[in-house]
């Protein structure tokens, strides 16, 4: 006979989130587009007129952990630009790119913590597109074991 526990909340969450956003990603392949990125748009760049987005705008994150940030770029239109420089500026740690050109219109980064201090604390990441510069506020919290 086989039992079966209910899944813990969190998880049932979790499973529907990774539903939608496969969902999300099927649809807007089988429309002809690309990935569709929300939030405010800064810019537009001098000279190019580029428009820049980033995801996350905030991350809380334990000091162990490693955060994906993603900067999108498009022209006026809305279309995500190739080949253009992204730059970033950590206050703190490191933060790796495969490249700092973007690719699909896009630049993704991981983001590591400064090691040494499990003290809370706020650093920041400034990604910049010609003269535009959006900040990325990064809360590090120490990281709860054995609740």
């Amino acid at each position: 006979m086989i039992s079966a526990k209910p899944l813990p909340p969190f998880v049932a969450g979790m499973l529907v989130c990774l539903g939608w956003l496969a969902w999300s990603a099927a649809l807007s392949v089988s429309q002809g587009r690309g990935p569709q990125f929300s939030g405010h748009r800064y810019g537009p760049t001098t000279p190019s007129g580029y428009y820049v987005r980033v995801e996350p705008r905030a991350v809380t994150m334990a000091h162990t952990q490693r955060p994906q940030l993603t900067v999108a770029v498009e022209n006026a239109t809305g279309q995500l630009v190739e080949d253009v420089l992204v730059t970033f500026t950590p206050s703190e740690g490191t933060f790796t790119t495969s490249s700092s050109r973007t690719r699909g219109g896009t630049v993704v980064g991981t983001f590591v913590a400064a090691p040494g201090s499990d003290s809370p604390r706020t650093a920041f990441l400034v990604a910049a597109v010609e003269d535009v510069e959006v900040t990325i506020f990064i809360d590090i919290v120490p990281a709860v074991f054995g609740r």
